[in-house]
């Protein structure tokens, strides 16, 4: 919201499209910005086919990675494996391929900014949280690293990292 009350146009992509479609009415409704939604899994193979198709044509001047998930609170060996999985393609790969396909046209542009939203969760292991953990560790070290490498073209990276956050996934872990 706070972007939009700024004046600046939004491009927001989430799973579902209910919340998806009610934040982008009410954002066009009270800021009369641009809001051009996508509802895309990014846990879903293809991605980065996805997000080269919805930025090639735009100018992406920040990208602020905040997907949430239910992250399970079981221990990793007692829920299948393809939720550690999903966990791991949703924190680690969607970021990645996302950072890399704005942070291209950024470097090119010399400007920018890169917000990767994670979590206390990726300062140390915890029990139940296995993979949560591990994939919010490594959305941290993505962005001290990118924190470097897209600043040497004019392009901000901020690691952001989240503590307890009352948000429905977290209600529903």
């Amino acid at each position: 919201m706070q972007l939009a009350a700024r004046g600046l146009d939004l491009l927001l992509l989430a799973r579902r499209s209910g919340p998806l479609g009610e934040t982008a009415k009410e954002i066009r409704e009270r800021f009369r910005v641009q809001v051009v939604t996508q509802t895309l899994d990014l846990t879903a193979p293809g991605l980065d086919s996805a997000v080269e198709a919805l930025t090639d044509n735009r100018e992406i001047g920040l990208l602020v990675c905040n997907a949430g998930a239910t992250h399970g609170a079981a221990m990793l060996l007692d829920r299948p494996v393809d939720a550690a999985l999903a966990m791991v393609r949703l924190n680690c790969v969607a970021p990645l391929v996302l950072s890399h396909a704005v942070g291209a046209q950024m470097r090119t542009r010399g400007r920018g900014g890169v917000i990767l939203v994670s979590s206390m969760a990726g300062l140390a292991g915890g029990a139940f949280i296995a993979a949560y953990a591990a994939s919010k560790a490594f959305e941290i070290v993505l962005a001290e690293s990118l924190w470097y490498e897209f600043g040497t073209a004019g392009v901000d990276v901020l690691g952001l990292i989240a503590g307890a956050t009352a948000t429905p996934a977290m209600l529903r872990s």
